[in-house]
């Protein structure tokens, strides 16, 4: 019987697409050794964002024929392996980005309006923060947007849209596609970081990603600007925004996404009362959860019924190599 394993447990929807097909099998951990052992035998793998499925799970892996992410990121996956193997790498590109979307703009407003700070303060009985005037409006800010695919654009789109703020956005692989919108692009992300009031991050985490939002761009923000970040921690230079952040050189910050998931329990973020944080749940709605679940599924199913799943991450390097 076909053999899929689970590296965590997926929403019961998926798994009932998955039930009475195959053999189901659940890591009873994410670690690289559990995952490196239970794939010698496994034709199928679903894989969330908290296990990776490296060169070395590949190569000892020999009948694996279908990686189905439960997302749309696939830097945990070795896809240049997979590739060499015929292994087609699914992934779900637009499965979350509402859900990630919402939290963004969620992270916008609580940061805009200091909801953090507002209830502390009526909690502690200090009624006169009311007269604090640390909150501001929406309405005209410029919002800059660094990664204009589907979640940044749609970032932009409701905060332009709904808010009325202007878009400073910093994309140069897709800028043509928006010169008929009331957007704004630039070729430097030093002018965005400088201009922007809310600065929102919508980016992969590749090599050219990687450590892309430096010190000293951190430093050149506006005082009274914020930083949002619901993409990939290493794309920032995360002890700069901690001492940013200490320093008060910017205002604040909110934060999906670290360097290392989970944050050590002594990292700085921790202590700082001027960031938001959450634990890299942006795509994790009660809705997204089960798309996700059920749509990866879906995918291995269609792959060993004989149909082409929907989304190949890796189509045009199998085609090309005469494998797919």
């Amino acid at each position: 019987m076909i053999r899929v394993l689970l590296s965590q447990e997926i929403h019961p929807e998926g798994r009932k697409i998955l039930e009475g097909r195959f053999e189901i099998l659940t890591a009873p951990d994410t670690s690289q050794e559990t995952l490196l052992s239970m794939a010698k035998n496994i034709d199928a793998i679903i894989l969330r964002t908290t296990s990776k499925v490296t060169r070395e799970v590949i190569e000892n892996a020999p009948k694996l024929k279908i990686i189905s992410r439960t997302g749309a990121g696939v830097d945990n996956v070795a896809v240049d392996a997979a590739t060499e193997r015929g292994i087609l790498v699914c992934n779900l590109p637009a499965v979350n980005n509402l859900s990630v979307c919402e939290h963004a703009i969620a992270m916008i407003m609580h940061l805009a309006k200091q909801l953090s700070f507002m209830d502390r303060a009526v909690r502690d009985g200090n009624w006169k923060a009311r007269n604090s005037n640390l909150s501001v409006e929406l309405e005209g800010k410029v919002l800059g947007v660094v990664g204009m695919g589907n979640i940044g654009a749609l970032v932009a789109k409701k905060c332009h849209d709904g808010f009325g703020m202007k878009i400073l956005a910093y994309d140069p692989y897709v800028k043509e596609k928006f010169r008929d919108y009331d957007y704004e692009f630039t070729d430097t992300l030093e002018r965005l970081f400088k201009e922007s009031d809310f600065i929102t991050l919508h980016c992969p985490d590749t090599p050219q990603t990687k450590g892309m939002i430096t010190r000293d761009l951190i430093y050149s923000m506006k005082t009274t600007a914020y930083l949002i970040n619901a993409s990939r921690g290493g794309v920032i230079d995360e002890q700069a925004l901690i001492d940013a952040l200490k320093e008060k050189r910017i205002a604040g910050a909110g934060l999906d996404v670290y360097q290392q998931e989970p944050p050590a329990l002594d990292n700085e973020l921790l202590t700082l009362d001027n960031v938001i944080l959450s634990p890299h749940s942006a795509a994790l709605t009660k809705e997204a959860t089960i798309r996700m679940s059920a749509e990866a599924a879906q995918a291995v199913v269609d792959y060993f019924e004989g149909r082409q799943p929907k989304y190949i991450y890796n189509i045009t390097e199998l085609k090309n190599r005469g494998l797919i």
